[in-house]
């Protein structure tokens, strides 16, 4: 039985159990605004659904139901990719994960899991586009005045990347200007403002072919790392927990990580450090944010915003010689740097040993692309 992988989870050979086509009552969801759960109401029709069932036995396997469980009830995770993992199957295609019921079958361990996944099928890579649709916004912040290129990234792994017009269905062919090495794969570059010239609309869509098990390796992650310091235990395995919920209840430092830059935030110590991805060792480099740390300024509240596949959104309250400033932080894919942008409830201007402490890891672009993943239809593309 071929091993399956759900956007960034894997569901390993030996621990599923089923995978089973049902007809079900068809199912429309609506996301529930600052909310990480959905309004289920039934329609008619039956398509099939998929129902994937079994249990992981692992030292992990505590951690890793309740990634699955927390990714069945997030928001803004509608067009998953599930597909075999090195081949393909009759399965492989874009999913709703409409629920994931996990049980803890032992009550003294946590080493057996039992999941149950629900999953609405919506099409395939024959029906579908995979898509980035920028929503351009400008960024209030002292860093810097660039306003181009206005980056926008795929992974380098994706074919035939178009820009698209959705008012009048044109489309050109778009060529990136950079390539950019990430932790798990390489993330092109592409220009918004070059896209507009080509097919002559304000923030278009990028459309493209991508392999379903490589679309994730250059998202952007968020990881709990759960009082560990390194992502990876002693035997290479992940010790950090995914997550996919601004719901996300945390107690120790969280992680942002676009595979280029990693802004590691430990509100239990008042403190924050980046790391760089440096491709020549295959290995992370500490910025140093944590020793250069100004005795005026503390990480005072951590609260997520987004967690969006390709742009992660956190708001950081920062205690400045007593005083709270709130200052956004945002994690694109394949980006270099954090973009920081003063939020519109803020006054600034950013206090001057804040700016200081964080010029090293910010952005000088004072323009986001604020893009987000989705489909584009291919009959809506065609001619």
């Amino acid at each position: 039985m071929t091993d399956l992988q759900l956007y960034t989870l894997v569901v390993p050979q030996d621990s599923q159990s089923g995978l089973l086509s049902q007809l079900q009552q068809q199912l429309a969801t609506s996301g529930i605004l600052e909310q990480d759960g959905g309004i289920v109401e039934q329609l008619s029709g039956q398509p099939g659904d998929q129902t994937v069932s079994g249990v992981y036995r692992a030292r992990y396997a505590g951690k890793m139901a309740d990634e699955l469980e927390e990714l069945g009830r997030a928001s803004g995770f509608d067009e998953l990719p599930l597909a075999g993992v090195g081949e393909k199957t009759s399965k492989d295609g874009y999913y709703a994960l409409e629920s994931a019921d996990v049980d803890q079958i032992q009550p003294q361990t946590t080493l057996v899991q039992r999941y149950d996944l629900q999953l609405r099928k919506k099409g395939t890579q024959d029906d579908y586009w995979r898509a980035v649709k920028p929503n351009r916004r400008q960024l209030d912040h002292p860093f810097g005045n660039d306003t181009a290129p206005v980056e926008v990234g795929v992974p380098a792994a994706a074919s035939k990347v178009q820009w698209f017009n959705a008012e009048d269905q044109s489309r050109e062919s778009a060529s990136a200007i950079e390539t950019r090495s990430a932790e798990l794969g390489d993330v092109d570059i592409y220009d918004l403002e070059g896209g507009e010239s080509a097919v002559g609309v304000e923030d278009p869509t990028l459309i493209y072919e991508v392999p379903y098990t490589d679309e994730e390796l250059t998202d952007c992650r968020i990881y709990d790392t759960l009082g560990e310091a390194s992502k990876l235990d002693a035997d290479g395995d992940l010790q950090w927990q995914k997550l996919f919920s601004t719901q996300h209840d945390f107690d120790d430092e969280i992680v942002l990580d676009n595979g280029r830059i990693r802004l590691r935030l430990d509100e239990p110590a008042g403190t924050l450090e980046a790391e760089t991805w440096d491709s020549s060792t295959d290995s992370w480099t500490t910025v140093g944010l944590e020793a250069d740390q100004p005795s005026s300024v503390e990480l005072f509240d951590v609260d997520l915003m987004d967690v969006a596949m390709v742009c992660d959104r956190a708001q950081l309250t920062f205690d400045v010689d007593g005083s709270l400033f709130a200052l956004n932080a945002i994690v694109n894919r394949g980006h270099d740097a954090v973009q920081f942008t003063i939020p519109a409830g803020e006054s600034g201007p950013i206090p001057t040993d804040l700016e200081s402490w964080l010029e090293p890891i910010a952005s000088t672009s004072v323009v986001d692309a604020n893009a987000a993943k989705t489909l584009v239809a291919r009959n809506e593309v065609r001619r």
